[in-house]
């Protein structure tokens, strides 16, 4: 299962709080970012991961 299958999994299950979900990849192309985004994520992120930027952005979901 790739991760846009795992990521339509999660939001169709679990509906009220829908998770909070942070796609981490090393597919950077605007086609796959897009795909993410229009299935429910809400955060993407390219590999190499900036750890100071991804702590940022953790915090900023919470």
């Amino acid at each position: 299962m790739s991760g846009l299958e795992l990521l339509k999994n999660i939001k169709q299950k679990f509906h009220k709080p829908p998770p909070v979900v942070m796609m981490i990849t090393a597919y950077g192309d605007e086609d796959n970012r897009k795909s993410a985004i229009e299935l429910g994520a809400d955060d993407f992120i390219i590999k190499p991961v900036d750890f100071i930027a991804l702590k940022a952005k953790i915090k900023t979901m919470n």
